[in-house]
């Protein structure tokens, strides 16, 4: 997956990006490599597991804020708020730095 930047796409708004996620089991393709199952629970918490990761999983905290996605993993290397945007079909989660895509989901 190339790298893209917020101008490659349409930020989505807190509601949207909140009722993207909540409550929901999606499987993402990840930048850096691997296709995990990340299910974010409605209460904060999320569970995740990788496949291409030898099977590893993780669990950890989500919240929505101004549009961004913020997760903090307990084990995984990754915590922070990117933003979310829509590229054609697929909704992308950046890194925080806007840099690149992090996390890329199927609508």
């Amino acid at each position: 997956m190339p790298a893209q930047s917020e101008a490659a796409g349409v930020a989505l708004s807190t509601e949207e990006a909140t009722a993207f996620i909540k409550g929901k089991s999606l499987s993402a393709t990840r930048l850096a490599g691997g296709t995990p199952s990340l299910h974010f629970k409605d209460n904060g918490t999320m569970y995740g597991k990788n496949g291409n990761k030898g099977g590893s999983s993780d669990s950890g905290k989500w919240r929505v804020e101004d549009g961004k996605l913020c997760m903090r993993w307990q084990r995984w290397e990754y915590e922070g708020c990117g933003q979310r945007v829509r590229v054609g079909d697929k909704v992308h989660h950046l890194y925080p730095n806007a840099s690149a895509v992090h996390l890329g989901f199927n609508n």
